[in-house]
């Protein structure tokens, strides 16, 4: 499924600030949109849409109507609107320009999944309540991380993006859809887990030059994606995202001491898409770029 095609059509005027079309995040996808005043098209979504404005806007309010509930909100920094699967929207209207909004899209089948973990068949992207202002520190934590790996790609962003989209789908699901059931963590237990999550540190190691997923490292562990990056963080005190980034740029560290690659090839083997993200990233975490470190090594 092409998660951008619902934007296409629900924001035909909108500036595209930023987008995760190319990026290859999957089961979850971002635009950071500027928009401007007007009326929206009508529309009735297939997939669960999270938007999140970024800043607030002075008397900008933004009104619509869906499930036959009238909403208008006033747009401040941290507003929070939930648009779920098959609630048609056929009255939406931005009263000011609204700069930067973040909007996040999650498929059906992300709730699909969660709903096949916990044996709960009540959990369904189309039991989440239509809602404005949704007063959820959590979702906008999350949706800041989206937007900040969006803005500018990271080492092991893809990973975080994706186990940040698990999270996402969970915290809809569990406070505006129906109740987890009771003891749905329980199913397979612990026991050797520590043993898989050694299984999962070697795939990761011997894969650092590709992107990599908490689906593939959840399979190689024979675990659930939930249930791994619970478990992960427990046995590494790391979730994978932040594990990964450390193998990445400790690679990196490495093969800028031995001297013999180029930058270019540094950057490849260490898992960036490019040599300027992996500057980027590299300068954030020690202060320096990636050729003042190969001159400082000894």
């Amino acid at each position: 499924m092409d998660l951008h095609r619902h934007s296409a059509h629900k924001f035909p005027h909108a500036g595209l600030l930023a987008t995760s079309r190319g990026r290859q995040w999957q089961g979850v996808a971002a635009e950071l949109r500027s928009h401007p005043a007007g009326d929206l098209p009508a529309i009735v979504p297939t997939q669960m849409e999270i938007t999140l404005a970024t800043r607030r806007i002075p008397g900008a309010h933004v009104s619509r109507k869906g499930a036959g509930l009238r909403q208008r909100t006033a747009v401040e920094a941290g507003t929070i609107w939930l648009c779920p699967v098959g609630v048609g929207e056929d009255d939406i209207n931005i009263s000011a320009p609204l700069s930067e909004i973040l909007h996040i899209y999650l498929p059906a089948e992300r709730f699909a999944a969660l709903a096949n973990l916990y044996g709960d068949a009540r959990i369904r992207a189309d039991t989440v309540r239509y809602l404005a202002d949704v007063p959820d520190p959590l979702i906008r934590q999350i949706g800041l991380s989206i937007l900040s790996e969006l803005i500018q790609e990271s080492s092991a962003g893809r990973m975080m993006v994706e186990a940040a989209a698990l999270a996402l789908t969970a915290r809809v699901a569990q406070a505006y859809g129906h109740d987890r059931p009771d003891g749905a963590d329980a199913a397979g237990g612990d026991h050797g887990c520590p043993e898989r999550i050694q299984r999962a540190i070697a795939f990761i190691r011997d894969n650092l030059d590709r992107d990599l997923s908490v689906t593939e490292l959840a399979a190689a562990a024979c675990l659930s994606p939930f249930h791994f990056a619970r478990l992960f963080k427990r046995v590494t005190g790391k979730t994978p995202y932040g594990f990964v980034s450390a193998e990445r740029l400790a690679r990196a560290r490495r093969l800028l001491a031995e001297r013999k690659l180029p930058l270019v090839d540094v950057a490849l083997s260490s898992g960036f898409s490019s040599q300027a993200a992996f500057s980027t990233a590299f300068k954030r975490v020690t202060g320096c770029t990636p050729g003042e470190y190969r001159q400082l090594s000894p």
